[in-house]
């Protein structure tokens, strides 16, 4: 991958309500596989979980007025002490990839989450073969803290071994 910087001005900006359709388009292009958890869209710019994060900002990248790349930060209730925040859904147009929007992207969410809400780290989570995205991580200085497995069980095929 070279990174070659973008030939129009890049515009990164807090998405609103009216981002939705943009936002939607460019999560479908997430290469990271799904645990099928059901957003509803009165959530979506809402927190999942109240009691460690109180809202989330939706950051747009745009080109020429175009949604080319999205990423999200969850902000914890400001009266925590040592309060983190969480980065996730980090998604670059397909055309796009390569350019270093990912980068500039999360360099503006860390400096934004440093100076506007004074977090004193950011977390987040990657899938172990996504590594052009652990090499970026890595280049911003996010630290591995824990491997983390993940399972399932499919109950559909639970129920029709046993009654087989």
């Amino acid at each position: 991958m070279t990174e070659q910087p973008p030939t129009t001005t890049l515009v990164i900006r807090i998405a609103t309500a009216e981002d939705i359709e943009q936002i939607e388009k460019l999560d479908s292009f997430s290469t990271s596989p799904t645990r099928n958890i059901d957003r509803a869209m009165e959530q979506y710019f809402g927190s999942v979980d109240p009691s460690t994060h109180t809202h989330t900002l939706i950051f747009l990248a745009e080109i020429a007025g175009v949604a080319v790349a999205k990423a999200e930060l969850m902000l914890p209730p400001p009266e925590l002490p040592d309060s983190i925040g969480y980065v996730k859904r980090v998604v670059v147009h397909p055309e796009q990839r390569g350019k270093g929007l990912a980068k500039h992207l999360l360099q503006h969410i860390i400096h934004f989450a440093h100076t506007e809400y004074r977090l004193s780290a950011i977390d987040l989570h990657v899938w172990e073969q996504n590594k052009p995205a652990i090499r970026l991580y890595e280049t911003l200085g996010f630290q591995l803290q824990h491997r983390e497995l993940y399972y399932r069980l499919p109950l559909h095929d639970q129920i029709s071994s046993s009654h087989g």
